[in-house]
């Protein structure tokens, strides 16, 4: 073979050889080019969707971020409303929320914000202030209550809550809850006091009840003993008029003329006795009943006082009476009939728990102010343990038994002298026996 021909051949092996090379590259490269296409495909794929997971995350975090912020407007809402100072605190007690109720209640020195910034030295709070000890056993975990207080150098009362702040078992802050309950303890205080004056109201009106009851059942008690005393009262002067009348008619022209005046005059005693417990008994029912009138006008004293003594020797003509009036004006304003019965009860008292040879001494005495009666005797006298008693109605002192009287004559003629602006008061004589002393205004005083 010649030589071109052999290179003909080698050239066209050459050249065929080149071309299924250039075939095979071509489909590799086909299949690289496959694959780097389904490559970027799936990673378009995986791109969008990333993308679309991003874009989910993204909006459901602005969506939670959106509810946070709708809760924390809420919350900042409900604790700005509830009208109660709230605050909230770290674990450094740097202060990370303050509404505006709480710096109402607790305005911050020189008006600094105060969130953000330690409470102590904001307030610059002694380490061992009150609020101190609250925020520290609030961190150590206590949940405290502090009842209503005063406010330092203020009116307004106060109410303290605290609370742990916690995630999850770890305590991270607490939070202070301040109630103003002013209005709150003003009723209650308001209240306390219309329940301590109805109490009171209530214990006086028991007792008034109780007062007037017991008084109901003394007098009961005392108008039943009245009621047999004068019935025995009753009886003894009737007996003598009785008895006298009946000698009388026994004896008829057979007595003397001395025995028919003795029996006249004990007939007549009886009879006068009988008067005064009459008139004593309707005074003390009329003063009761407030029946009695006081007419005051001018009369003389001492003269009303002499005719009682007079009237008195009637029916006690053994007695002697010492009258020094010298020192009476010439005219008393007075009730002369209401005046005239306390003078005589006086002078029938003493001379009843008084006997002879002991005169009775009536004497006055007069100042700018107030004209005194004095009436003494060298009688019984009177216990000193029972003077405050004397005065009362029915009453009688032991050093009165076996002497005639129903304990009405004092009461009455107290009552009469106090109508008139003055008193009757008892005192003992010394050396034996009674003193009481009549006082009644005088006139000039009654017109000042």
């Amino acid at each position: 073979m010649s030589d071109a021909a052999m290179f003909r051949s080698a050239a066209n092996d050459i050249m065929i050889a080149e071309r299924n090379s250039a075939a095979g590259q071509r489909e590799k490269y086909r299949g690289i080019l496959f694959e780097a296409s389904i490559a970027v495909i799936l990673i378009f794929g995986f791109g969008i969707f990333i993308v679309m997971r991003l874009v989910a995350s993204l909006r459901s975090v602005a969506l939670a971020e959106n509810t946070l912020r709708r809760d924390r407007d809420f919350s900042r809402l409900l604790l700005e409303s509830s009208g109660d100072g709230v605050a909230a605190f770290d674990r450094e007690f740097r202060c990370t929320h303050w509404n505006s109720a709480m710096s109402a209640m607790f305005p911050v020195p020189d008006g600094k914000d105060i969130v953000g910034h330690l409470i102590q030295k904001a307030y610059s709070f002694p380490d061992d202030h009150m609020i101190m000890d609250l925020m520290r056993q609030t961190l150590a975990g206590e949940s405290l209550h502090m009842p209503a207080h005063a406010i330092p150098d203020s009116t307004r009362y106060i109410e303290k809550f605290t609370y742990p702040i916690k995630s999850g078992d770890t305590i991270i802050g607490g939070i202070l809850f301040f109630r103003d309950v002013t209005d709150a303890h003003s009723a209650q205080l308001e209240l306390v006091k219309h329940r301590d004056q109805l109490e009171t109201i209530v214990a006086e009106r028991t007792r008034d009840l109780e007062e007037s009851l017991a008084r109901e059942t003394g007098l009961r008690e005392l108008y039943k003993g009245f009621v047999s005393m004068v019935s025995h009262q009753f009886r003894t002067p009737l007996s003598i008029i009785d008895a006298s009348a009946q000698r009388i008619i026994r004896r008829g022209r057979q007595m003397t003329e001395e025995e028919i005046h003795e029996r006249a005059g004990k007939i007549r005693a009886a009879v006068l006795r009988l008067t005064r417990l009459v008139s004593s008994t309707l005074n003390a029912a009329k003063m009761d009943a407030g029946q009695i009138d006081v007419d005051i006008r001018r009369c003389d004293l001492a003269k009303l006082i002499v005719e009682a003594c007079e009237r008195q020797k009637e029916t006690s003509p053994n007695r002697i009476f010492h009258i020094e009036l010298e020192h009476l004006p010439a005219w008393t304003s007075c009730d002369p009939l209401l005046i005239d019965q306390v003078v005589a009860n006086l002078l029938s008292n003493a001379v009843k728990y008084s006997s002879p040879p002991h005169s009775i001494d009536v004497s006055a005495e007069v100042d700018h102010q107030q004209v005194r009666i004095r009436v003494s005797d060298r009688g019984v006298g009177i216990p000193e343990e029972e003077r405050h008693k004397l005065f009362e109605r029915f009453f009688r002192a032991r050093t009165a038994v076996g002497v005639e009287g129903t304990g009405i004559g004092l009461h009455v003629a107290r009552t009469i002298a106090r109508m008139h602006g003055g008193d009757v008061d008892a005192f003992a004589r010394e050396g034996g026996g009674s003193i009481f002393v009549l006082t009644i205004p005088r006139e000039e005083a009654l017109a000042a």
